[in-house]
């Protein structure tokens, strides 16, 4: 009688695979925020391309996490948490879909308000990749991510009075609904430290 080999699974880093969807949120933002810039419709093509890159990542942690017994995270706060990095990218892909639908010219608000969440999602990639080895790390620029929420906050509402001051009411109805989702960024982004927050205190 012949017997099979029992062979391992190879183990599955999940911090790899949040940093790698942490990478692509970087990447999302800043060619968002270089497509406000230059307005190159190609650049726009590439924000759509790399938010289908962040989806592919999240399904693989997902496919990950259902086939693995012992994961070092909590399961609930694993999917949670990945689930909260790919709304940061789709947020990302939905300013560009309204851009493009309103055909709206992004203003200097706009720009400086993609530019503030570049940095803001730099310092999410900063605290995910350091969740494994380095949580104090991971704690600071989860804080930092926080707080330039507020900032964003802040900069959404002064680009929204000004805004206002315009008497074209399709211009304010098109631009106030980028700002939105450019707000909603910040504030999923904020959630997901929380999360991640939550997450080191479990470790």
């Amino acid at each position: 009688m012949k017997f099979k080999l029992f062979k391992p699974r190879r183990s599955v880093n999940f911090f790899d695979l949040l940093s790698e969807q942490a990478r692509l949120v970087v990447k999302g933002m800043k060619l968002l925020n270089e497509y406000c810039i230059t307005h190159d419709e190609s650049i726009a093509d590439e924000v759509i391309r790399t938010e289908t890159e962040g989806d592919m990542v999240r399904r693989i942690l997902i496919d990950e996490l259902n086939r693995t017994f012992i994961t070092p995270i909590d399961r609930e706060d694993l999917f949670k948490f990945s689930n909260q990095l790919d709304e940061i990218l789709d947020y990302a892909k939905t300013s560009v879909d309204e851009i493009r639908f309103f055909n709206v010219i992004p203003d200097d608000e706009m720009r400086s308000v993609t530019s503030a969440l570049v940095d803001m999602c730099e310092h999410v990639f900063l605290a995910v990749k350091n969740i494994g080895k380095h949580k104090i790390t991971a704690r600071d620029e989860a804080i930092y991510v926080k707080r330039m929420e507020n900032k964003v906050g802040d900069m959404t509402t002064r680009a929204l009075a000004v805004l206002f001051d315009d008497d074209d009411h399709k211009r304010i109805f098109k631009y106030r609904e980028i700002y939105r989702h450019l707000n909603q960024t910040a504030d999923i982004s904020d959630q997901a430290m929380d999360s991640l927050l939550d997450i080191l205190v479990k470790m």
